[in-house]
């Protein structure tokens, strides 16, 4: 006996298949609401107490889900640039713009204050500028902008006023506290760093760079046992950091139990024993246990990767004199007099002279020539090309800059042929 397929079986079993297709559908779009919503939800969590890095990974599984949400790349965008990961948010900023067809006013906001902290602060500042006069949900976002850049700058009374404001509307805000502390240590205030970390820590424990930065200020305030302890914590927390683990070297060393600091050392890896400080540490333990050859080539090292490193200049020209070449302790001498001279006109310059920074291409330029000398590469690039921004002739500027970039080879030659035009039109003497 043949079955035959009738209108209403073929209809019947059309109207299953496509229900069944409905319901799944159904709870596809559910699992993708509700995995985008709960890595938004830890989003959220993480910028409680911003944490900025653990917040953009969040935000990156939430966009898994929701790859053209505006919404998710603007707010990606804006957690990459507070975390300093300042590519990523330029391209979730651009993904952000193509799925709105537009430009709405958040985004451009998060746009100019990109660009601010990419250098670009004197172009987008009007535009800044009514963030702070009319307080409003964004102007903590402008302060906590504009905080980061007067710091980076040097300009430490701008820098002081938005912190003072910031805190002022969020004083609990643990990256605002954080880079307040972060502020202190550079105006040496070490004791207002201590309690701005320390209050850090008190809202967010595991925030292990605050936890670093009160070690290392602890310890510059010669209070080591406490630094150890804070390290321990660090390591504790993460077994793996670097800064946690040259801490406590630094510890052990200024208690001179050299063995341990040697411990230490070696549980880092392998591509870190040619960093500055590790290469100092090394010297610093070569010298405890007598072997000033070791610790000549250690500090000579050092220098070599960080040439404005004076504790290790110091100790260099220490073991000269004890191992009597008096021309190479003398050199040494002359070169750590230049370094601390150098920091001197650093702090001189944006303490005292601080006015210059905005009008003055003269005091610009030693500032960026300074830094230069003292390894601070970008800041120094920064202040030199401010001085040209001021008066696009001023020669000894593009002078400093044609020397830089020259020493860079063909990595430079971009930069390089361009200060050379530059110069080749200036005026001849009289």
């Amino acid at each position: 006996m043949r079955n035959y397929l009738t209108v209403p079986a073929i209809l019947k079993a059309l109207t299953i298949l496509l229900l069944l297709g409905l319901t799944s559908l159904g709870l596809w779009l559910i699992g993708i609401h509700l995995g985008a919503e709960y890595h938004l939800r830890q989003a959220r969590q993480a910028l409680t107490r911003q944490r900025y890095a653990a917040a953009l990974d969040k935000l990156q599984q939430a966009l898994s889900y929701r790859p053209r949400s505006a919404e998710l790349h603007l707010l990606a965008g804006r957690v990459a640039r507070q975390a300093g990961n300042f590519a990523a948010a330029q391209e979730h900023l651009q993904r952000c713009r193509a799925a709105q067809q537009g430009v709405s006013a958040e985004l451009q906001l998060e746009e100019y204050l990109l660009r601010a902290q990419k250098g670009e602060l004197e172009e987008v500042y009007r535009y800044l500028a009514p963030y702070l006069f009319e307080e409003g949900p964004q102007t903590p976002l402008v302060l906590e902008a504009l905080a980061h850049v007067y710091i980076h700058t040097y300009r430490f009374d701008l820098a002081s006023q938005c912190l003072h404001r910031w805190l002022h509307l969020q004083p609990e805000n643990v990256a605002a506290l954080h880079l307040r502390g972060t502020y202190y240590t550079l105006k040496l205030n070490d004791d207002s760093a201590i309690a701005d970390f320390r209050r850090v820590l008190e809202l967010d424990p595991e925030r292990i760079a605050a936890r670093v930065l009160l070690g290392q200020t602890l310890k510059l305030h010669y209070h080591t046992e406490e630094a150890a302890k804070e390290f321990a914590i660090v390591l504790e927390q993460d077994p793996n950091s670097f800064a946690g683990r040259v801490g406590l070297a630094y510890c052990h060393i200024d208690g001179s139990r050299w063995q341990e600091a040697r411990a230490c050392l070696e549980q880092l890896s392998r591509d870190s024993w040619e960093n500055a400080e590790v290469l100092y540490l090394r010297g610093r333990i070569a010298v405890g246990e007598g072997n000033l050859s070791e610790a000549v080539s250690r500090f000579e090292a050092a220098l070599t990767a960080n040439p404005a490193d004076n504790s290790a200049c110091y100790h260099l020209a220490q073991c000269y004199q004890r191992l009597g070449d008096e021309t190479s302790a003398g050199k040494t001498q002359e070169r750590l007099d230049q370094i601390e001279k150098d920091q001197k006109r650093l702090l001189a310059i944006t303490n005292e002279e601080k006015a210059g920074l905005s009008s003055n291409p003269i005091v610009c330029c030693e500032l960026g020539e300074v830094c230069l000398r003292l390894g601070i590469k970008e800041r120094g690039l920064y202040w030199l090309n401010t001085a040209l921004r001021l008066d696009p002739h001023y020669w000894p500027a593009h002078e400093k800059l044609l020397h830089f970039y020259e020493r860079l080879g063909d990595r430079g030659e971009k930069e390089a042929s361009f200060h050379r035009e530059q110069l080749a039109k200036r005026p001849m003497d009289p």
